[in-house]
């Protein structure tokens, strides 16, 4: 059985048009994407598109929310350009998604929707007052909003509430085997979280059945025995480079889980050369076969792009899915019999 890559740069988003808001499967990032201001100073990194035509008949259209949720930060107030309404008549359709692939829902529309209309009044109420006005538009501020709103919003921002590399254990599950067991957050969608336990499966389960245990591991609350200067500097060096390799493999593991070919600038990392790129379907559909079986994940990924073994750990990784009997052993039997020519590597 083969296995597609369609465009990463697909992405699960909203379309707002009026004052509907609908769920979409399949957006497209492009060159006419801008950054939505608010939402970036809350910490998502939410895009949006302007539509051509009108989308259909909005002879009934009313209220363009769109133009709240398109406010300046400093003032309150909608440029120009989004002051649809009166004689500029209805907002066009809008595309909405997030910059870094993560789903953006209408759950989380809705939400950052009642946040923005907060903060409007409390603009109104601040008297040009501007520091208070900003005091609002943090991450930290989102992250306590959204947690406070978690039994209305069950299914709005899962990924603040159940950062990646956090650990959970499922309550009232008809499974109930899994039941207080311990797993680990590594994906999710508009309304799941999928959870990694011991035995390797990967499960999507509702927010409303997980409690957080444990946040992820952060290497900044390591303290470096080394007190001196050049400790220190060595240390914030190491703390950056583990977070970048994490990063880079969970975007990743991102594309392997959702059949999509990962058009980033770090592909090359992984055995995919950025010249050429003659093996690239071999080479990723044993990343994929590993991933999806739980034999390989973010973190070991990025533990072997930290200390330069990715490539041993691909030959291994191709030589024991070669054995197995699953679909994608194929692509590993046709490496090892080529010996993994136009296989190319680089280093972090």
């Amino acid at each position: 059985m083969a296995f597609t890559f369609t465009c990463a740069s697909m992405v699960l988003g909203v379309r707002v048009h009026g004052e509907k808001v609908e769920d979409v499967d399949t957006i497209t990032f492009d060159d006419n994407f801008r950054a939505v201001p608010i939402p970036c100073k809350l910490g998502i990194p939410l895009m949006i598109k302007k539509m051509s035509g009108t989308g259909g008949d909005d002879s009934g259209i009313r209220n363009n929310i769109i133009v709240r949720f398109m406010a300046d930060p400093e003032d309150g107030f909608a440029p120009l350009e989004w002051q649809y309404g009166g004689r500029m008549g209805p907002a066009p359709p809008v595309l909405l998604a997030r910059r870094d692939k993560a789903p953006f829902s209408q759950h989380d529309w809705f939400l950052m929707d009642q946040y923005i209309q907060e903060w409007l009044e409390k603009c109104s109420e601040a008297d040009d007052d501007r520091s208070q006005m900003r005091s609002c538009l943090t991450p930290e501020e989102f992250t306590k909003f959204v947690c406070s709103e978690k039994e209305r919003h069950p299914n709005a921002f899962l990924a603040i509430r159940f950062p990646l590399g956090s650990f959970v254990v499922p309550k009232n599950l008809n499974a109930a085997d899994l039941n207080g067991q311990e797993g680990e957050v590594v994906q999710f969608s508009r309304d799941r979280v999928g959870v990694m336990f011991a035995d390797k499966r990967v499960l999507a389960l509702r927010p409303e059945k997980l409690e957080v245990i444990r946040e992820p591991a952060h290497t900044a609350d390591i303290v470096p025995q080394n007190n001196s200067t050049d400790g220190a500097r060595q240390h914030r060096t190491e703390q950056i480079q583990r977070t970048e390799a994490l990063v880079i493999s969970q975007r990743f593991v991102e594309c392997l889980h959702q059949d999509t070919f990962p058009e980033m600038d770090d592909l090359h990392l992984f055995g995919v050369g950025g010249d050429y790129r003659a093996r690239a379907q071999e080479v990723l559909a044993v990343w994929q076969g590993a991933v999806k079986s739980g034999n390989i994940t973010e973190k070991m990924l990025a533990n072997a792009l930290l200390d330069g073994s990715i490539k041993e750990l691909f030959n291994t990784t191709c030589h024991n899915l070669a054995k197995s009997q699953t679909p994608n052993a194929t692509y590993a039997q046709a490496l090892i019999k080529a010996n993994f020519a136009s296989v190319e590597w680089d280093s972090l």
